[in-house]
């Protein structure tokens, strides 16, 4: 069988603390290369990785902004899997500069290096964002695109060069994820579900937007985007962009699977709240691919909140 070699940018993060651990399951790698800044001090995502023969892991702590590291990093390499962005949304508002200097001129000089390099595939995580608060089922060829964040706007022009890197060779695909879910060593907790299971589990209120209760929006578990991952490093067909998304859920589908486990105290608010606008996306596209999506929400809830099982407050 013939090996490859990995490289993960971001990987002390939320999905890929997780991915490069499910990844070393993998027969087919025999190097996963991490490149991140720790920026957000993640080291505990470095802790006790599988230990396995003809495996090897290689850490850089350096930036996707620094060239000359870049040059080094992607050398030798078969396979990127271009996580490293800054994400929290509303964080960006005040930050739009450092957002697309990070994510989109980032993003431009990994895309560089990999041409330059011959790399075999070039997996870039968008988001659903992009979508903003679209109406109705929305599917891939949708283009009225209304990003409400910095964070947004800066992943879609993102996509762009990334499709204009196919053209000129480079095999990629874009993938617009819906919002993380699920637990990892890495992980963090502003977003939706996983916010709610740590106010729930230390007792605190869940914020919401009065008109976002019943109204979906797309999400993703986290076993599902990293089986998709590899899915797509197999089979996406170059510059093609995907959906994916384990299914739309509405603040009560999250908030009664909540309730099973811990009581959820819920407090409205009558003004919009960034990043609970609704919409719904399709899936179908990469399911007709042949991709199975098999994350259960409510199952990653019961172990996101069995995470906190020691916090018993009553106050």
């Amino acid at each position: 069988m013939e090996k490859k070699r990995i490289l993960v940018t971001g990987a002390l993060g939320h999905i890929g603390s997780k991915l490069i651990r499910e990844y070393a399951k993998r027969e087919d790698i025999d190097l996963i290369r991490i490149l991140d800044n720790l920026s957000t001090q993640r080291y505990c995502s470095l802790f006790n990785l599988p230990i396995k023969s003809g495996l090897d892991y290689e850490f850089i702590e350096n930036s996707i902004n620094n060239k000359r590291i870049l040059e080094k990093v992607v050398n030798g390499m078969d396979v990127i899997i271009h996580l490293a962005a800054i994400t929290d949304a509303p964080l960006t508002i005040n930050n739009r500069e450092e957002t697309f200097k990070v994510n989109l001129e980032g993003t431009a000089n990994v895309l560089e290096v990999s041409m330059k390099n011959n790399i075999k595939k070039f997996l870039f995580p968008s988001t659903t964002s992009v979508y903003g608060g679209a109406i109705g089922l929305i599917d891939e060829s949708y283009k009225d695109y209304k990003p409400e964040s910095p964070y947004a706007e800066s992943k879609l022009t993102a996509e762009k060069i990334v499709l204009d890197a196919s053209n000129k060779g480079l095999n990629t695909n874009v993938l617009r994820m819906g919002t993380i879910f699920g637990t990892s060593v890495g992980m963090r907790f502003h977003t939706a579900i996983n916010k709610f299971c740590y106010l729930a589990a230390i007792g605190k209120p869940l914020t919401v937007w009065d008109s976002a209760l019943n109204s979906k929006r797309p999400y993703l578990g986290l076993g599902d985007c990293i089986n998709v991952l590899e899915f797509l490093e197999k089979n996406g067909k170059s510059g093609e962009i995907y959906n994916v998304l384990t299914d739309n859920f509405s603040i009560n589908n999250i908030t009664d699977s909540i309730k099973k486990f811990r009581g959820v105290k819920i407090e409205i608010t009558e003004s919009p709240l960034l990043n609970q606008s609704p919409y719904e996306v399709s899936n179908d596209k990469i399911k007709k691919l042949g991709f199975g999506f098999k994350d259960n929400l409510e199952e990653s809830i019961k172990e996101t909140i069995e995470l906190f099982e020691g916090i018993k407050n009553q106050v």
